[in-house]
């Protein structure tokens, strides 16, 4: 499971499928508090018990931790693991979609960041139609659903009640973008295509959540067409 806590990404994984050179920094939970370890670049933590984890969530929450990449927790049950970080939260659900239109993708610029179309599903949608809605109604296009890409999951805080956002992503083919605008109730001050090259820009001032999207849209055509 990858969740983004803060724009962090927070992985948990089985110990038995990891490998310590995948990572720049390795630290033992049992003798190293989360305040005072080594937070930098791509970091793997062993034994970490679930207060520790609890603790650790929290302190991302409330912290922006700037030079670290991602963090991940070895864990011998990965499905409790799961199951006890999803206890600690109210879920919500919501859709969203990288739209194609010939080699170029539409993105948006919201509260300072490029991000892409998505909202929270509305009770009785399934995420299909939850991210189809949500698209057109923040862009102002025409667009049909083709497959999933992947699911995202980040924690936020909203009159002090922890959420964990599970977002459901979709590629889509535009098929009207006539009446092009953005959503400006949505806060959304401007909607672009861009290519390839203008996207990995934009990247840069986007976040990780969203990287990680289109690195997995990107990896899908990859993967079509060869």
């Amino acid at each position: 499971m990858k969740l983004f806590v803060n724009d962090t990404p927070v992985i948990f994984a089985s110990v038995q499928n990891l490998s310590d050179t995948s990572y720049d920094y390795t630290f033992n939970a049992l003798a190293n508090n989360i305040v005072e370890a080594k937070l930098k670049e791509d970091v793997l933590v062993h034994y970490a018990n679930p207060t520790y984890i609890k603790n650790a969530l929290d302190y991302f929450s409330k912290k922006k931790v700037k030079n670290l990449d991602s963090i991940t927790f070895a864990v011998a049950d990965l499905e409790e693991t799961v199951a006890m970080v999803k206890d600690q939260f109210k879920i919500v659900q919501a859709g969203g979609g990288v739209v194609r239109k010939e080699d170029r993708v539409l993105l948006i610029f919201r509260l300072s960041k490029w991000d892409l179309p998505k909202g929270k599903l509305e009770k009785g949608e399934s995420p299909t139609e939850g991210a189809l809605r949500e698209v057109e109604e923040e862009c102002s296009v025409k667009v049909e659903l083709k497959n999933e890409v992947c699911q995202t999951w980040h924690t936020y805080t909203r009159n002090k009640k922890k959420y964990l956002k599970q977002t459901y992503w979709f590629a889509m083919d535009c098929l009207d973008d006539s009446q092009l605008q953005p959503q400006t109730e949505e806060d959304i001050e401007e909607v672009r295509w861009m290519n390839t090259s203008e996207v990995h820009q934009a990247l840069y001032d986007s976040y990780f959540s969203i990287r990680y999207v289109m690195r997995q849209y990107y990896q899908q055509l990859e993967n079509q067409s060869s």
